[in-house]
């Protein structure tokens, strides 16, 4: 992991840390002081999202490219601070090979479902951290790699679903709109022997939209 990638991964862990540590402060701070008339919260609302991605193959031979993904998450409240998040993303991932016989792009496509708590400490700002299950549904180079059927897509045998972790930041600028800065990666064993891994990483950033305004209180 490189000193770029490890520092964002510890300041989006460091963030969630002390988001549950705050919450959890403000909640005993407005129990002490009475009543919250602004306390409600909706139990229940759905993020429709799109995201640029900027990832890689965790090789050194591999260079990062842009994609996109885009999904929906089902957010649960527990409480006010506390909430569980749950959803589906197609979840594309690009880079390039940087070998002297190899130049090419890799394209691969998963179905990403995550499973992640997100923590609240104002109505504004959350952090979140979890798992995700990553299903392939297309591997591809932008070179013949299959020479029997002259095809660009790579053996369903090469690529594999995988399970990976993210950790995130998400923030309110406008209403019902939302940007977010996410870290994932996803690891399976592969050959060793193989140029291609099932080992990636990238960096998100997110444009949100929640179908239910969570600053208007639930009838």
């Amino acid at each position: 992991m490189s000193t770029l990638k490890f520092k964002l991964f510890w300041l989006l862990f460091h963030m969630f840390s002390m988001g549950l540590a705050q919450g959890d402060s403000n909640l005993l701070l407005q129990y002490n002081r009475g009543p919250d008339l602004d306390a409600f919260y909706r139990k229940w609302n759905f993020d429709l999202h799109t995201h640029l991605v900027y990832g890689n193959m965790r090789e050194d031979y591999t260079f990062r490219k842009i994609s996109f993904s885009a999904g929906i998450y089902i957010q649960y409240k527990f409480s006010k601070t506390l909430a569980l998040n749950s959803g589906v993303d197609y979840f594309n991932l690009s880079y390039q090979y940087n070998l002297a016989e190899n130049q090419s792009f890799d394209q691969l496509t998963y179905i990403s479902f995550p499973l992640t708590l997100r923590v609240f400490p104002s109505r504004k700002l959350h952090f979140e951290m979890g798992l995700l299950y990553n299903k392939i549904h297309s591997a591809q180079n932008t070179q013949i790699v299959d020479l029997k059927n002259l095809s660009n897509e790579y053996s369903s045998e090469l690529f594999k679903n995988n399970f990976g972790w993210l950790f995130a930041s998400q923030y309110n600028i406008w209403k019902r709109f939302d940007v977010s800065l996410q870290y994932r990666f996803l690891k399976k064993e592969t050959d060793p022997l193989r140029d291609q891994k099932n080992n990636f990483d990238a960096i998100l950033f997110g444009i949100h939209f929640f179908v239910l305004n969570p600053k208007i209180k639930p009838l």
